[in-house]
C-alpha cells in the first residue's frame, strides 16, 4: 500500500466512485445532510453506494487508499468499505486514521471501523484516542472516534470507551464538554448513519420503472427476444467473470436514438440497471467492447442518461 498507485487505475476509481456528479463528495463530506435530501432521494443515494460497495475491488481499494490520494477518494473508499464490510481494509484505514494526515477523511475511517465492529476495530480507535486525546491543540477527529468507539461498545456489550471516558479521564482532559449527553450525541451520529445504510439495504427500491428523458426509445415488447438473443447474449459474453455482471439476467429495455447506449435491467440486487456504451471493436471476441455503468435506483438511473445526452 506505500507503493504510489497507478495515475490511470487512480483516475477510473474516482471517475467511478468519487467524482461522478460529485454525489458521493458531496453527500458523504456533510454526513448526508448538506442538501436536506428527503427521505427517498437519501436512500436512491445510499442505494448507489451500496451497489459501488459491492462492486469495488482490492485493486481500486489500493489506488483510493493509496500513497498519492486525496482525501476525497478515501473518503468515499472508507465509506464504501464499511458499508460493504470489506475488512480487508482494515489495517489501512487504522494506518490512514493514527497518521491523521488530510483532513475530513478521518470521519470515513471511524465509520468504517463502527461498520466493521469488532474488537480489533475499538482496539484502533482506542490507539488514536490515546495518541490524540493527549494533544488538546490538535482538534482533528477525536469526537467521531469516541463516538465510533462509543457506537462499538453498543454493538458488543463492551467498555473499551469506559477509560477514556471517566472523571478526570482523557476525554474531559482535552475538551472541556465532558457532559453525559455529548458523548451520547456523537456516539448517535455514528449509530444514525448505520441505520440509514441498513435501512436503505432492507428498502424496496422506488418503483421498478424508470421515466426516460429525451432521446431514450423503449425497446418493443416484439424486439425484447432479438435484443436478448444477440446483443445481449454477444455483451455478456463480453464480460470477464470478475465482472459485477456476469452470469446475471440481462433484459434491454431501452436505447438512445442517438447513440449506441442501452439500457439493461438486472434481474438481482443490488445492481437494478446497467447503462452500456457500445463501441465497435475488432478487439474484441464479439466485436463489442462495452462500457458499462451501473445504477441502483430509479432515480439516479434517469439521471445518468440525461447526462449521457449531453
Amino acid at each position: 500500500m506505500d507503493d504510489l498507485p497507478d495515475p490511470a487505475a487512480l483516475g477510473a476509481a474516482i471517475r467511478r466512485y468519487v467524482s461522478v456528479d460529485l454525489r458521493h463528495l458531496e453527500l458523504l463530506h456533510g454526513n448526508l445532510q448538506r442538501r436536506r435530501l428527503k427521505s427517498v432521494e437519501r436512500t436512491a443515494f445510499l442505494r448507489e453506494l451500496i451497489a459501488d460497495s459491492a462492486r469495488v475491488d482490492d485493486e481500486e481499494f489500493a489506488a483510493l487508499l493509496g500513497q498519492g490520494s486525496g482525501w476525497r477518494e478515501r473518503l468515499v473508499a472508507a465509506w464504501m468499505a464499511g458499508i460493504g464490510g470489506h475488512t480487508r481494509q482494515r489495517q489501512r484505514i487504522g494506518e490512514l486514521l493514527i497518521e491523521s494526515r488530510q483532513t475530513y477523511a478521518g470521519q470515513g475511517y471511524c465509520f468504517a471501523l463502527a461498520c466493521f465492529g469488532t474488537p480489533a476495530d475499538a482496539q484502533i480507535l482506542c490507539d488514536y484516542l490515546d495518541l490524540f486525546l493527549r494533544r488538546p491543540d490538535l482538534y482533528y477527529d477525536q469526537h467521531w472516534a469516541i463516538g465510533a468507539l462509543l457506537d462499538i461498545d453498543t454493538q458488543l456489550g463492551t467498555d473499551f470507551a469506559g477509560r477514556f471516558t471517566a472523571p478526570d479521564g482523557l476525554w474531559q482532559q482535552w475538551t472541556r464538554d465532558e457532559s453525559p449527553a455529548y458523548l451520547e450525541t456523537q456516539k448517535n451520529r455514528v449509530a444514525e448513519l448505520r441505520a440509514l445504510v441498513e435501512d436503505a439495504h432492507q428498502a424496496d427500491p422506488a418503483g421498478t420503472d424508470i421515466n426516460l428523458p429525451t432521446g431514450w426509445v423503449p425497446i418493443p415488447g416484439n424486439d425484447h427476444a432479438l435484443f436478448e438473443t444477440e446483443l445481449v447474449a454477444e455483451v455478456a459474453a463480453d464480460l470477464k467473470p470478475s465482472h459485477p455482471l456476469a452470469q446475471r439476467p440481462l433484459t434491454a429495455v431501452a436505447h438512445c436514438s442517438r447513440r449506441d447506449h442501452v439500457l439493461f435491467k438486472v434481474a438481482e440486487e443490488p445492481i437494478r440497471w446497467a447503462l452500456v456504451e457500445l463501441s465497435w471493436s475488432g478487439q474484441s471476441e464479439t466485436g463489442i467492447r462495452p462500457h458499462w455503468q451501473f445504477f441502483a435506483s430509479p432515480e439516479t438511473a434517469a439521471a445518468g442518461l440525461r447526462e449521457h445526452m449531453r
